[in-house]
């Protein structure tokens, strides 16, 4: 069950567009809470609001923000889209938003969207976790800055898109062609129905040379051989070839996160590409040092990656050329690119290879 409690709105930290910061007055306490308009509401001093306090009264790892319900002070929402799809569908959070498909109305544009020809290779760079996204555009955008690059969130992770401070970011700095939302996840430049449609829109709406493909904040994980919610990854790359696309994995390496089974190559990148994946998808990796770049070929070797993947070491060096400005801001379960050099090396070895596959260096 949610944790449910009502709080007053004392005054707006701070907003971007989708999202409020909140100060709110807790019983005797002072709290922090995150306000999305879309679902609740502009929120404002004075307000009375209900919270789901859940994640912080558990302390679990929502950054210390309870959420906003329900506003008090707004008796009535009117919906602000023409949409007809219905996300978070059969809960008392259900917004209404208007999708690609919907864009694409009848006549000849849907027939041509049944007809779909395929991305033609175009490559679609595969991530579990969210901090993989802005260390690998930038070392794109590094090599090339005039590169076309759109982001899809996918839903198992965070729903609101709003919520990615990153995504915020690259939008503002003109990074990013746009951003798009699938399945459940909603806020995005465009929304779509499931990852096939944002696919499709990423390559014909946005133009998209580069399509990146990984879930928001919050990834779930467990200590089991298939509890994680970025398994989808393994999916997502037969779904990428039925498209005519090409699948790149951005491999999920480091040494120093004290859990065993994510030490070199962690286990969510073995199982998902070992056995979960039924296709081919290109594997780029950094040249590591002996002791390392041995365990993890044991690593591949063992979980049949060779047989069924296309493995490309990246010999380069200088392979944070275009992070550096930027060290600062990437974090990945809180450590940055000193303490976890392995981890931002395969998300630049990834930028590199996607780049000269585009160069017509490499051949899918």
């Amino acid at each position: 069950m949610l944790s449910m409690e009502t709080a007053i709105v004392k005054k707006i930290s701070w907003s971007r567009p989708g999202l409020q910061c909140l100060e709110v007055s807790l019983g005797d306490k002072i709290e922090r809470a995150l306000n999305y308009p879309s679902l609740a509401g502009t929120a404002l001093p004075g307000h009375r609001v209900a919270l789901n306090t859940t994640a912080v009264r558990l302390g679990l790892g929502s950054g210390g923000y309870h959420f906003v319900i329900y506003n008090h002070s707004r008796d009535c929402l009117l919906p602000g889209c023409e949409g007809h799809i219905l996300k978070l569908r059969y809960t008392p959070q259900q917004l209404k938003v208007k999708t690609y498909e919907e864009m694409l109305g009848s006549g000849k544009r849907a027939l041509s969207f049944e007809k779909y020809p395929g991305l033609q290779r175009a490559p679609v760079i595969l991530g579990e976790l969210h901090s993989m996204l802005e260390p690998f555009i930038r070392v794109v955008k590094h090599l090339n800055p005039s590169r076309k690059i759109a982001y899809i969130m996918t839903d198992s992770a965070s729903l609101p898109l709003q919520l990615s401070e990153t995504v915020h970011r690259l939008k503002e700095e003109k990074l990013l062609e746009g951003a798009l939302s699938c399945g459940h996840a909603f806020g995005g430049d465009l929304e779509t129905v499931n990852i096939y449609t944002a696919l499709i829109a990423a390559r014909e709406k946005l133009k998209a040379e580069v399509i990146v493909v990984t879930p928001g904040p919050g990834v779930v994980g467990t200590a089991t051989r298939y509890g994680f919610s970025s398994i989808e990854l393994g999916d997502n790359i037969d779904r990428v070839r039925k498209m005519k696309g090409t699948p790149v994995v951005i491999p999920r390496l480091g040494f120093f996160d004290g859990r065993p089974r994510h030490y070199g190559l962690s286990h969510h990148t073995l199982t998902t590409l070992g056995e979960i994946a039924a296709m081919p998808a290109y594997l780029p990796l950094p040249s590591l040092d002996r002791k390392k770049m041995l365990l993890v070929w044991k690593q591949m070797k063992e979980a049949r990656l060779l047989e069924k993947h296309r493995v490309v070491v990246i010999k380069r060096k200088n392979i944070f050329k275009g992070l550096q400005c930027f060290c600062h801001q990437f974090l990945t379960m809180g450590r940055g690119v000193k303490e976890e050099p392995a981890f931002f090396s395969a998300v630049a070895s990834a930028a590199y290879f996607t780049e000269k596959m585009l160069c017509r260096s490499y051949y899918p």
